[in-house]
């Protein structure tokens, strides 16, 4: 679970260590709350590795548990979405792996906590530069248009869980909810496996999982 005792920001979920938040900036992001399963640093970062990296698709049940845990602790009961639906892998990711990683977990979230599950909800117009190595600016930039929205039935004032892996700028998040927004939701918020925290402020990196 993430660091409890580092105060968050109520919109994007980065600790607040010196009062004001580095990943929202200067303008509020479109979309409302982000929920996380565990902070990305030690074991969580090594767990979410052997996942995405290693491929391992075993580790879905486990990982959606903990995100599942996550969002009943943050309130699901009140908020409860209308569509849980994941961030549209890349093709050559998709390739690469064989599997999407937050679809999968995406799905067995719907599983476990009853909105409906919708795959196709969010699709990329086009596939987009991989963020790796971008600072949060250029990472914007390069995502601004990759996504669109179909209609589903709900959609319109709705609320919308998006899945994703890890979060680091926001900046994927960012031009997803801007897409669900355009198409009418009224609610949007972030469902990740992990939230990437300042680097100079992480614990020593663990062993890898076997």
């Amino acid at each position: 679970m993430p660091d409890a005792a580092r105060p968050r920001c109520p919109r994007c979920a980065h600790p607040l260590d010196e009062g004001r938040c580095p990943g929202c900036g200067p303008a509020a992001p479109a979309y409302d709350r982000v929920v996380a399963a565990f902070d990305y640093t030690g074991l969580g970062r090594d767990l979410i590795h052997d996942y995405k990296i290693r491929c391992r698709l075993s580790l879905a049940g486990l990982l959606a548990d903990q995100l599942a845990r996550a969002v009943r602790e943050a309130g699901l009961r009140a908020d409860t979405p209308d569509w849980i639906v994941p961030v549209p892998a890349r093709r050559a990711a998709l390739l690469r792996r064989g599997f999407s990683p937050p679809a999968e977990v995406a799905r067995l979230l719907a599983r476990r906590l009853g909105p409906r599950y919708r795959l196709d909800g969010v699709r990329r117009v086009r596939e987009g530069d991989r963020q790796v190595g971008r600072d949060r600016a250029l990472r914007l930039r390069a995502q601004a248009g990759v996504f669109a929205c179909d209609v589903m039935d709900g959609l319109s004032g709705g609320r919308i869980a998006v899945v994703d892996d890890v979060l680091t700028t926001g900046a994927t998040l960012q031009a997803v909810a801007l897409a669900l927004k355009e198409a009418g939701a009224a609610h949007v918020e972030g469902w990740v496996l992990a939230r990437a925290v300042d680097r100079r402020r992480e614990p020593p990196r663990g062993r890898v999982l076997q």
